[in-house]
């Protein structure tokens, strides 16, 4: 092989990555922002009623959201993304997971709104 073709080679696997790099960016893009909407969703209702375990907020959300309760393997997928919203809410201190109830978790509203800021 020569230098010219070896030069090819890598220039073509360096636009393959390149190409990959941006597919990852956007994908990452798109779940940071599902992430933040569903934080933005359980916060809101968090505040609104107080202690609400997983499951619960799922089902307001779904609804909020205009989708099917009825459906579980939706449901369930839901539910995981609500835990995970509220894990990142909870790293942000803005809600405070409360326990363990028959493995679902309960989250509560943490902040006391003191000069806007969470404390």
């Amino acid at each position: 092989m020569c230098v010219k073709d070896k030069r090819a080679e890598i220039h073509g696997r360096i636009t393959a990555y390149q190409a990959q790099i941006a597919q990852a960016k956007q994908d990452l893009a798109h779940i940071n922002a599902s992430i933040r909407l569903f934080t933005d969703i359980c916060v809101r209702h968090l505040e609104v009623d107080g202690e609400l375990t997983t499951r619960d907020l799922a089902e307001r959300v779904m609804i909020e959201r205009r989708l099917d309760a009825t459906d579980t393997t939706l449901r369930n997928s839901v539910v995981f993304k609500v835990v995970q919203a509220l894990r990142h809410a909870a790293r942000r201190k803005h809600v405070r997971m409360v326990e363990k109830r028959k493995g679902m978790c309960l989250g509560t509203r943490r902040c006391c709104h003191v000069a806007g800021r969470c404390q």
